[in-house]
């Protein structure tokens, strides 16, 4: 990793004005821009004002200790990812692992060595900044995954539309003209044979036309749009998370959408397929 960070903002939190001096002098001579604070409250108000991209703390300070203090950032939204240092004379291995567990990601010893200070404080601050791009880059294609899917919403229900314009032209023409011309011939003089296939030709064009009033009636009329979707995608045999991902919507929202399909269709017997009986339609 490259630890050589550019400009950086630090907050350096340390009642010891001597400590603030060296801390601040190895920053800014680094080209860091360092801003500092003697107590805790203090430097809480001063990062909710603007955050820094680092925390450097003392532990032993008074009022609020360091161990509180980090603990009180971790609860603030703006500054819960802000990696805290913490910069302390003391050495036993309890007192680094309580910083660690009160949100701290490094534990540096007094007295300070420069180089080993620079090094860790380049290092978290280059790994804060990727975690802030690589969450931005999340919630960029997060945005563009979402107006994807609502652009697909609208194609699907426009598709929907036209799919039943066009059932519903297809309905109309074999009702009003091609079933009436059957049945007109079948009143002609014809042999057996030929009444017999005029008669499975009326029989198929009304079993044609049954099923697409069925579907009509049941997918059409009574369910809304989103109960279409919801109810195509089971015809299609999709499971609920994957219908839920695909519509973007919660698999809570999902199953309630199957029950009210359910139950718009008045299917009672609890062990009958919701995608086999809108199979059968």
């Amino acid at each position: 990793m490259n630890t050589t960070a550019q400009t950086a903002d630090i907050l350096v939190v340390d009642d010891n004005p001597d400590m603030i001096h060296l801390l601040s002098k190895l920053l800014t001579d680094r080209g860091h821009r360092v801003r500092a604070a003697k107590e805790s409250e203090l430097a809480l108000r001063i990062a909710e004002s603007s955050p820094p991209e680092l925390f450097l703390l003392d532990i032993s300070m008074p009022g609020m200790d360091g161990y509180e203090l980090c603990g009180e950032l971790k609860k603030i939204e703006a500054l819960e990812d802000i990696p805290v240092i913490f910069v302390s004379g003391y050495e036993e291995e309890e007192n680094k692992i309580r910083a660690f567990d009160a949100g701290g990601v490094d534990y540096i010893c007094k007295p300070i060595h420069s180089e080993e200070l620079m090094s860790r404080v380049n290092t978290h601050v280059e790994l804060y900044r990727l975690r802030k791009q690589l969450q931005q880059q999340v919630e960029e294609k997060t945005r563009e995954l979402a107006e994807t899917l609502t652009a697909l919403r609208v194609l699907m229900t426009q598709q929907q539309q036209d799919s039943k314009e066009t059932e519903k032209n297809i309905l109309n023409n074999i009702n009003s003209l091609v079933i009436p011309y059957a049945e007109r011939l079948q009143k002609t003089p014809l042999n057996e044979n030929q009444l017999n296939i005029v008669g499975m030709l009326i029989a198929n064009l009304k079993q044609v036309s049954d099923s697409l009033i069925n579907n009509h009636d049941l997918l059409q009329m009574k369910l809304t749009p989103v109960e279409i979707q919801v109810a195509n995608l089971i015809k299609e045999g999709k499971q609920t998370k994957e219908i839920a991902s695909l519509l973007n919507l919660s698999d809570l929202t999902i199953s309630t959408h199957r029950k009210n399909i359910r139950k718009k269709l008045n299917i009672k017997d609890r062990k009958l397929s919701l995608n086999a009986y809108l199979s059968s339609l």
